[in-house]
């Protein structure tokens, strides 16, 4: 396949203005309200699942349509044409830790990998079931994939080799799925609970959390795996990874659909239903800024940061991937400061620091509402 070219076909205004929020939703940290960096537009159907590529220059989007497509973030253009294959709908897509290889899933129950200028590698991996979650294991020897049907298969990253599973979680569908940070566990969401399970062998270790009221459509992992933030219903909700228990709610005016961590602040970000998108600080637990809200009010259901946490992107049923710069949204973080040691454990129980890509909410997929 030839080499894709930057095609500049698109004009995009350097910045655009994000829609006011109630004055309850947030405190009004910023001197003006926050303004968006590029949309990437393109797209026909609603986008569930996009990455940023290790560069911190180029995002990838899957979307219903069934194509992927590569952003520009400085340009805020296509790069080459759409990516296209069979299978249908994408519903999750995710970065390997070397980031060369993108897993994608599809409705039909396939998945499919790509390098990151648009081939696909040859031998697709059948399934029975639409494949909702995606997630590389830190060594980026393995590839984890939740589906439809509530199972969950550990295959071979190289051979498609199903090496665990499948694992009968009964949790409906498997909406949301990340290994831990030692990749030894893996936590998946599912039909209002979430479950931990150990990775070599497929045996529950914690749950099924129960009464979540809501499919929990994103999972992320803290950096040293002691703790695992959730999407569900109004709140993101922050647990023990190895108790179960429930730790912290943050409340929202709406559904949430995703979560994501910053890499380089104790940042976590949450978006939603009716456009709702809000940063809190992972210490005091409160909120950083305004809600930069999606105009028009569309859902949003995936969001993540650039390795280098300058720029956080969200896409939903717009059909739009939106960018910002994080000081944009959050002035006071001016600083690139490492995450915060947790405070309520030891030092001889906080785990080595695992590889980037193993913590960032990059394949983060919500339930199979029709979209817009």
């Amino acid at each position: 396949m030839p080499e894709y070219t930057r095609r500049r076909r698109c004009t995009v205004p350097s910045q655009l203005p994000a829609n006011p929020t109630p004055e309850s939703a947030a405190p009004q940290m910023q001197s003006k309200t926050p303004t968006a960096k590029h949309r990437f537009e393109g797209h026909q159907r609603t986008i569930r699942s996009f990455i940023f590529l290790h560069d911190n220059i180029h995002v990838v989007s899957g979307s219903w349509d069934g194509t992927m497509r590569k952003w520009d973030c400085d340009t805020g253009c296509l790069v080459g044409e759409p990516w296209k294959r069979e299978g249908g709908r994408i519903l999750a897509l995710a970065l390997s830790p070397d980031g060369k290889t993108i897993a994608c899933g599809r409705v039909d129950g396939s998945v499919q990998r790509w390098d990151t200028d648009g081939k696909m590698i040859e031998s697709i991996w059948r399934g029975g079931s639409g494949v909702w979650s995606l997630s590389w294991s830190p060594s980026g020897g393995h590839i984890a994939s939740g589906s439809h049907d509530g199972t969950i298969l550990i295959r071979k990253a190289k051979s498609g080799k199903v090496e665990v599973g499948p694992i009968e979680t009964n949790q409906g569908g498997v909406y949301s799925l990340a290994f831990s940070p030692l990749g030894d566990r893996i936590a998946s969401g599912g039909d209002g609970t979430i479950c931990i399970w150990d990775s070599n062998t497929g045996e529950p270790l914690v749950g099924p959390i129960k009464n979540l009221y809501h499919h929990v459509e994103s999972v992320v992992w803290s950096l040293d795996g002691s703790k695992l933030y959730t999407a569900s219903d109004r709140f993101a909700r922050v647990f023990d990874s190895i108790s179960g228990k429930l730790l912290h709610r943050l409340e929202h005016d709406n559904w949430l659909y995703s979560v994501a961590l910053s890499p380089k602040h104790n940042v976590l970000a949450c978006v939603g239903m009716g456009g709702i998108a809000q940063l809190w600080n992972t210490e005091s637990h409160k909120p950083l800024g305004k809600p930069f809200r999606q105009e028009g009010r569309k859902p949003l259901h995936c969001v993540s940061f650039c390795q280098d946490g300058q720029y956080l992107a969200y896409g939903g049923g717009d059909n739009k991937i939106t960018l910002w710069t994080v000081q944009d949204i959050a002035p006071q973080l001016t600083v690139r400061a490492p995450m915060s040691k947790i405070q309520d454990i030891t030092q001889e129980e906080t785990q080595p620091e695992p590889p980037l890509s193993s913590f960032l909410d990059v394949s983060s997929t919500p339930t199979p509402h029709s979209p817009p």
